[in-house]
């Protein structure tokens, strides 16, 4: 059986825009008014997404990221801080109810999405891991997303690639997570607070711990990227998607 879903392949938006429009399709799934959906997108200007909980006093340096035409938004999602600029996001919506998720906690689920993306990077001849649990750490940034990894989140040659966050609400579970294409460290450096209250084994490089595609040597592009990520949900959910119209053509691809 192939279960009926919408995708929505959006050009890049501001981080309220793109926030916003995914609480949006969350109440349209919530509602009924439309299926399980994919979204993908990208975000302009690039933005400092912090978590739900995170204060942003804490974490941010707010006139660095004005001087660097950075916006900071807040999720409606947990987790840590995320630096959206060279990436590709997703976000998935579907009932807790729905197969594809088999009625599981929060694990679960991020273990069924997280076979998508792999899926997707394996199409590419990318060899994607995830993360054991035994391996989940905190990092020296004290609200970086990239600067730690948790259980069954995604890594290639080592390095945390995709970072994500997720809400249930209403029997509706909201997952949306980076894909990284290169990871602008000396960026993170400049906008992020770092806690330097940790121990100095414990001070391990941003780029240590995380890479974006091209850091890692792969050359893949937005698009190709976008086609790897329908064609592997569309085999693992399994689904049909309504919509394959408006893929967006980046520059430089």
């Amino acid at each position: 059986m192939r279960y009926q879903w919408r995708l929505i392949l959006d050009p890049p938006m501001s981080g309220q825009e793109n926030m916003e429009k995914d609480l949006e399709l969350m109440d349209e799934v919530a509602t009924g008014e439309c299926p399980p959906t994919l979204r993908l997108y990208r975000w302009s200007p690039p933005a400092v997404s912090l978590g739900y909980f995170q204060d942003e006093n804490e974490v941010v340096d707010m006139k660095a990221c004005r001087d660097a035409g950075i916006d900071v938004v807040r999720r409606p999602t947990g987790g840590r801080a995320v630096l959206h600029d060279q990436e590709l996001t997703y976000s998935i919506i579907v009932p807790e109810a729905h197969p594809f998720i088999n009625k599981g906690g929060v694990i679960d689920a991020y273990r069924s999405i997280s076979r998508g993306i792999v899926t997707a990077f394996n199409l590419l001849d990318i060899i994607a891991a995830l993360t054991p649990e035994e391996q989940s750490r905190a990092g020296l940034a004290p609200g970086s997303c990239f600067d730690s990894s948790t259980a069954y989140e995604i890594q290639v040659d080592g390095r945390k690639v995709v970072g994500s966050a997720q809400l249930r609400r209403d029997g509706i579970i909201l997952q949306h997570g980076a894909i990284l294409f290169r990871l602008p460290g000396d960026i993170y450096k400049k906008v992020l607070k770092i806690d330097y209250s940790r121990k100095d084994d414990q001070k391990v490089e941003l780029g240590q711990k995380a890479a974006g595609l091209h850091d890692l040597g792969y050359n893949v592009s937005y698009n190709r990227m976008t086609r790897a990520l329908v064609k592997a949900f569309s085999m693992v959910i399994p689904a049909v998607f309504t919509s394959l119209d408006g893929v967006i053509k980046n520059k430089g691809d």
